[in-house]
């Protein structure tokens, strides 16, 4: 560690603050993306590392090709080289560091099949699906199996060997008032569920340029602050949250590397997109947030902050079982016309209504007919005017924005309103 390497040659306290340690590691992952992501980009291009069947934009020179996948990778590499520099490598880091790398591998493998997948229908030698955009990767009940697996054995290990109990901090109520606890046979499910859902629901969000990185940058920053006040027993006393042991105080130098593995990704990842985060990048990210949030006591807090992901995931899961419903009471020529959403997940709903606000519907959306029904126009005038491209923008940023505002609503639940 080059922190404890300083503090050797130069006795300063300094070198042990977190604080100082968090901003080395910010600026570490920071240099080690920009430098290596457009080496990788231009690499990644050359070789045709991507999914897309879509022929790429002209205007993205000097890079050339179809926009590449597994930037991920770079994201992964940054804040494993980051941590190892700068934080204390307890109990909790290497977890992190063990759930990051595991569903990293996951996603990556999927991510090679779609290559393989692609350059198989390329040669000739499979055939494209009619509505698919991108070639498929192994198929999701493969990597549910692989991920719930390995969850299973790094969350035994986790109650085995990590200080980490079954209590539960809820939302808008004080400690003293509610502070359940869930035995072990109920929490290492609940675990399960978290991690492997917070991985899958990053990555089903991970489908327009930039659109998971800053939830993923605003659940980080949550999480920081938390571990690094609950981190401190004045602070915690003071602030009426739960005191979190002083170890903990090191995620928040791991969050900080996620915050700034996605201010450097923007770079790259901002419409139009010269580089996707794959599923590589989506589920090694998504775990590790999602598992510190049960490092620092705010599993319920969760939903509240990764608002965008989890809304990702209930848009597709209610689309899912309302065309089931029309299908088994009205059949399937009802059911294809009428969907609850025009698209999922909520992004790509709004994204075809913007697109096709001047133009005949061949699906009819029930959401949007109950919002007409209470006087609520769904489209707003300026936004009939706008190209694909500024629509794909304004939807991101329309996206990003409430991402924001749920992270200052859970702060102010979290420290405040309690």
């Amino acid at each position: 560690m080059l922190s404890i390497l300083l503090h050797s040659i130069w006795p300063y306290q300094i070198f042990k603050s977190v604080l100082f340690r968090s901003g080395m590691a910010f600026l570490t992952v920071y240099l080690v993306i920009v430098v290596l992501m457009p080496w990788v980009i231009h690499h990644f291009r050359a070789s045709g590392i991507t999914a897309d069947f879509k022929e790429a934009s002209k205007d993205l020179k000097p890079y050339t090709g179809a926009t590449p996948i597994m930037g991920g990778g770079v994201l992964v590499f940054g804040i494993l080289a980051a941590t190892l520099l700068w934080c204390n490598l307890n109990q909790y880091i290497i977890a992190l560091l063990i759930i990051m790398i595991a569903f990293g591998v996951i996603g990556a493998v999927d991510d090679m099949s779609k290559v393989a997948n692609k350059r198989q229908i390329e040669n000739g030698q499979s055939s494209r699906k009619d509505y698919s955009e991108k070639a498929d990767g192994i198929s999701g009940r493969t990597r549910l199996i692989a991920e719930f697996g390995v969850a299973l054995v790094v969350v035994l290990g986790l109650y085995l060997y990590v200080d980490i109990d079954g209590h539960l901090v809820v939302p808008f109520l004080p400690l003293k008032e509610a502070y359940p606890y869930l035995p072990k046979y109920f929490f290492i499910p609940f675990m399960l569920l978290i991690i492997v859902g917070g991985a899958n629901a990053v990555n089903l969000t991970d489908g327009m340029d930039s659109l998971a990185t800053v939830p993923l940058m605003t659940c980080a920053l949550f999480v920081g602050a938390v571990a690094y006040i609950g981190g401190d027993a004045e602070f915690a006393e003071r602030l009426k949250i739960p005191y979190l042991t002083h170890d903990i105080k090191e995620i928040a130098v791991i969050a900080t590397t996620l915050l700034s593995a996605g201010t450097a990704f923007l770079k790259f990842n901002a419409p139009p997109a010269l580089i996707y985060m794959g599923d590589l990048g989506a589920l090694a990210l998504g775990s590790m947030v999602s598992a510190m949030f049960i490092f620092v006591k705010a599993e319920l807090f969760l939903p509240i902050v990764g608002g965008i992901f989890i809304f990702s995931v209930l848009s597709s899961i209610i689309q899912r079982l309302f065309f089931k419903w029309v299908l088994w009471t009205k059949g399937r020529e009802k059911a294809e016309r009428y969907r609850f959403f025009l698209r999922t997940p909520y992004h790509h709903h709004l994204q075809r209504l913007w697109t096709s606000s001047q133009k005949t519907q061949d699906v009819q959306s029930v959401w949007l007919m109950m919002l007409r029904r209470i006087g609520i126009n769904p489209v707003r005038e300026e936004n009939k005017l706008l190209t694909t491209h500024e629509i794909n923008s304004r939807v991101i940023w329309h996206m990003h924005i409430k991402s924001i505002w749920l992270f200052v609503i859970a702060i102010l639940i979290y420290f405040k309103v309690r």
